[in-house]
């Protein structure tokens, strides 16, 4: 099911995206399941490495695999698929610095999920060669600025280049750490060729890069790895899920839904509080069913985060979070007239947040535990009810969103969940009503879309039970609110809800 998958995911998008498998299985091995984003200290694993391994600089070799991936791709479509966009030579390279950037014409999943992840390859790049944080997110950009302005002939993309780079800079962290935690120098034979190969998986380029300098085959009496100590949750959830058409009606699709989600650090330890040193990640996967395979991506990281305030077993830390939000949802007709229930994204957003806990007491087993997050949007999408221009049946634009989380958790057994989300997204650059379409270059329209703003609420309930062999069982129910208001269409007003039944496992 997972190569079938994947193979149906790649026909879906460009070419250059087939690392999407890579981002599959990211989710597979190293998410946790819903509920326990809200306890990320309730029983996390350890991850103990003896010693920490300093990877020297190498900016100019991480410069280079940015430039051959770059290559590796232009060919890979150029000679292999003859894409009419690779065909590049001094014109249009000349003509795309002339046109300057536009908005361009691809689906949603290529936009605002595959060039996020690609962008993480060209962090990755100089992560895994030296480079702090903040020194690799210049790599995303530019990586990004190249394949924009050289490698196609089409204009450069200025959602494609904020998608990458700040999509990229998110993802890249995460799935940098996530392959730390599997790396071992000590190890030999076929266990050291399985994490390897995972590591790998998670994060190619620094498989590249241990290969390059022979760490991938190196034994060693340390583990060999960045970070030393790290708490950290893994859950996944598989089950039945029915989503509705719209609000009140019975009819809609049943899929098989997977869930993961990964808790990574601890919120409230300060002691050195580099980005990313506490993150969340989880993912939503539908299979046999007409709805997309990737549902849902979300992703919160601290890129600073200090205690504020702590008395007994209470705790308040504040922090700024970089986030990263993708819904998506299909309806069971392909006409051309049909509107998906609910769609849309930050793939570029930083804001303010509080992390709140109360950790339980032997006279008082309740757990509290709370988040809450304001966020500036500078990429954001939303689906549209007039708009089809080529793949795109969406507005992008920038603008805004509020999230809160809360729950209640019992003996460290049972719990109860509330979770709310609000995404506004304003389209600044749309179109004239009367245009003619016909007449219409969809490459050199460059707007956002309809111009308007969209507002997506998600308020869910999660009632979950944990036993003390590892598995779990949730019942879930989460209720999607569209209102998009068009400056030139009639207001449209949107809802539906779905249900899902989830058995996890903690692995």
């Amino acid at each position: 099911v997972y190569l079938i998958s994947c193979c149906n995911l790649c026909l879906q998008i460009f070419p250059f995206q087939f690392f999407i498998p890579e981002l599959w299985l990211i989710c597979l091995l190293s998410s946790q399941w819903m509920w326990g984003q809200h306890f990320p200290q309730m029983d996390a694993r350890n991850y103990v490495s003896d010693t920490a391994l300093f990877i020297p600089r190498r900016p100019w070799l991480a410069a280079s695999e940015v430039f051959g991936m770059n290559m590796a791709v232009w060919t890979f479509d150029r000679f292999l698929m003859n894409e009419d966009f690779a065909k590049i030579n001094g014109h249009t390279i000349k003509q795309n610095f002339k046109t300057g950037p536009v908005w361009d014409t691809d689906k949603f999943s290529t936009n605002l999920v595959a060039h996020p992840y690609h962008g993480s390859l060209y962090f990755n790049a100089a992560r895994s060669n030296g480079l702090n944080f903040w020194q690799s997110i210049p790599f995303a950009a530019g990586g990004s600025l190249m394949w924009e302005f050289f490698m196609e002939t089409e204009p450069p993309s200025i959602n494609d280049m904020l998608a990458t780079s700040f999509g990229g800079i998110e993802l890249g962290e995460i799935t940098y750490r996530l392959s730390d935690l599997f790396i071992d120098n000590r190890s030999h034979g076929a266990e050291r060729v399985g994490r390897e190969i995972l590591s790998g998986l998670i994060s190619p380029m620094r498989a590249i890069n241990r290969i390059i300098t022979g760490e991938a085959w190196r034994h060693s009496s340390s583990k060999g790895r960045v970070y030393t100590s790290v708490p950290v949750n893994f859950i996944v959830g598989v089950g039945p899920r029915f989503l509705a058409e719209q609000e009140g009606s019975k009819h809609g699709t049943t899929s098989m839904h997977v869930s993961f989600r990964l808790d990574y650090g601890d919120p409230f330890n300060d002691d050195f509080y580099s980005p990313y040193e506490w993150f969340q990640l989880k993912a939503g996967f539908d299979f046999f069913s007409s709805q997309p395979l990737i549902s849902q991506v979300n992703a919160v990281g601290a890129i600073w985060g200090k205690q504020v305030w702590s008395k007994g077993p209470r705790s308040l830390a504040a922090g700024i979070f970089q986030h990263f939000d993708y819904y998506d949802s299909e309806l069971k007709s392909n006409s051309s007239q049909t509107v998906a229930p609910y769609r849309i994204s930050e793939a570029a957003a930083v804001g303010g947040g509080l992390i709140y806990y109360k950790r339980g007491t032997p006279d008082n087993k309740v757990d509290v535990y709370a988040e809450l997050y304001g966020t500036g949007v500078a990429l954001g999408a939303s689906i549209s009810d007039y708009l089809r221009l080529e793949e795109r049946d969406y507005n992008l634009g920038s603008g805004y969103s509020v999230k809160a989380f809360t729950g209640l958790a019992y003996d460290k057994r049972w719990a109860f969940l509330i979770d709310l989300e609000n995404y506004h997204i304003f389209t600044w650059k749309g179109y004239e009503p009367d245009i003619d379409w016909n007449a219409v270059d969809p490459t050199k329209l460059n707007v956002q879309g309809d111009a308007g703003n969209a507002r997506l609420t998600v308020f869910s309930t999660t009632l979950a039970y944990m036993s003390k062999h590892k598995w779990n069982i949730a019942l879930r129910n989460r209720y999607f609110s569209r209102r998009t208001h068009y400056k030139y269409h009639k207001d449209i007003d949107s809802s539906t809800y779905d249900i899902m039944l989830t058995l996890g496992w903690r692995i």
